[in-house]
């Protein structure tokens, strides 16, 4: 997994439009955090908590074809390239990331990309209760080697899902960024059908924490991908080659 710009020192220009949509979003959650009992911990139950997805705009999607820029946006969003990135601080609101690559198997594996997410959320210190949570001892058996492998989503929901929503909520908004969601994706036959780390992300979207947005980015061609997420992801922004908005 990438931990340094994917730029490798280039300069991203034209998406000033796209920044200032992700930061409206996350503005737009920090808002929220302020109704009263916004920040005060979930216990979770056996349903969907009452304070998970509370927030109007649950997530972004980026949507482009081949060449217009969604790797490189996600790239800079984390690591900006010119003082003015720096300034505006997106990167500073970022939970974790995850970068999809159709000629690297591992990064397609679902049940890596939950191990991932465990280890930059405790990384980070975003949400400093985080850590804590991962010593429960439920938490610590889905976390032994071959039960991410057998049950990804399960772990996702116990190990990612759950332990944030019992933690305190961060003053301000973060972010999950997911670049090209819908590499691996197969679709076809009932029984053919993999959606991989996008149908783990869509399927558990009522459980994602009020104060958390989600970034994906996906190809305009998959439009298997885009109604997935559509549904879920209230801001979907669609980029061309001419660097605008569609």
């Amino acid at each position: 997994m990438a931990q340094t710009s994917l730029l490798q020192g280039k300069r991203l220009y034209c998406r000033e439009w796209v920044f200032h949509k992700i930061q409206h979003c996350i503005q737009e959650k920090t808002s929220s955090l302020s109704a009263p009992g916004a920040q005060e911990p979930i216990q979770p139950t056996a349903g969907p908590p009452s304070g998970a997805g509370k927030s109007s705009s649950w997530g972004v999607l980026l949507v482009g074809g081949p060449g217009s820029g969604k790797t490189a946006l996600c790239s800079e969003l984390l690591w900006p390239s010119s003082a003015h990135g720096l300034h505006r601080g997106l990167h500073q609101h970022c939970l974790a990331f995850h970068f999809c690559r159709a000629e690297d198997a591992e990064t397609l594996c679902v049940s890596g990309f939950v191990r991932g997410l465990v280890a930059q959320i405790c990384r980070s210190g975003l949400v400093p209760d985080y850590e804590e949570k991962l010593r429960e001892p439920a938490i610590q058996s889905a976390l032994q080697p071959g039960e991410c492998e057998r049950n990804p989503a399960e772990t996702f929901k116990r190990c990612v899902l759950l332990p944030l929503l019992s933690c305190k909520a961060p003053s301000q908004a973060v972010f999950l960024l997911l670049d090209s969601v819908d590499e691996g994706c197969v679709f076809g036959d009932r029984d053919q059908t993999s959606a991989g780390i996008a149908e783990l992300l869509a399927d558990h979207q009522k459980l994602f924490p009020a104060w958390l947005l989600l970034i994906c980015s996906a190809r305009r061609q998959n439009k298997h991908i885009t109604k997935l997420f559509t549904g879920v992801c209230v801001c979907v922004l669609y980029m061309s080659t001419r660097h605008g908005p569609l």
